[in-house]
Formats: structure tokens, sequence, C-alpha cells
């Protein structure tokens, strides 16, 4: 399994229903460069990537890679490790928004 099905994913539900995404990597600085070019070459476009030094993962509880993340309007917060595609991710984002009822 790896980022670049679920990237796809999220590329293609970003800006639809009122969904912004944004990627985010474990990359280091060092590692720049090779991340713009590794997500220009899978096609990922059209939302933010940012390396992440360990906050991000820290205040989400990522401990495996990859790891989907829903943040509803309101805050709330889901994730899976599981494979995502379209339609799972748009369950994701229901799933978060629904915790806001």
């Amino acid at each position: 399994m790896t980022c670049r099905k679920e990237s796809s994913a999220v590329a293609e539900l970003n800006g639809q229903l009122g969904i912004k995404a944004i990627g985010v990597s474990t990359i280091g600085p060092d590692q720049l460069d090779f991340g713009s070019v590794t997500v220009a070459e899978w096609g990922i476009t059209g939302f933010p990537n940012i390396a992440d030094s360990g906050e991000v993962h820290a205040r989400f509880n990522v401990l495996t890679h990859p790891t989907a993340v829903a943040v509803s309007a309101a805050g709330s917060v889901v994730s899976t490790t599981d494979q995502i595609d379209v339609q799972s991710a748009l369950e994701l984002i229901t799933r978060a928004r629904a915790r806001d009822a």
C-alpha cells in the first residue's frame, strides 16, 4: 500500500462538496525537492502538500503510513489506515461530519 493511490482519490475530491485537502508527508527538509518531483510525477496536484516534522502526525495520532484523516469544519476527526478510494474517502468525511451532529 502506498500513498500514491490514496492521494489520487483525495485529489479527485478536493474542492467538491466543500472538501479542502492537504497532503502531509514525513519527508525531511533535505528531501523537499524529491517530494516535489514525486508529487508532480504522480499527478497529485490541486491541493497543498506539506512536509511534517512530526507535529501534525502527533496531533492526529498517525502511527503508520498511509493514514487518511478527515477533519470536519467543526473540528471532528476520524482516520483510517485502510486503503482508500473516492468512495471510502467520502465515507470517512461523512463519518467526521456526523460527529458534529
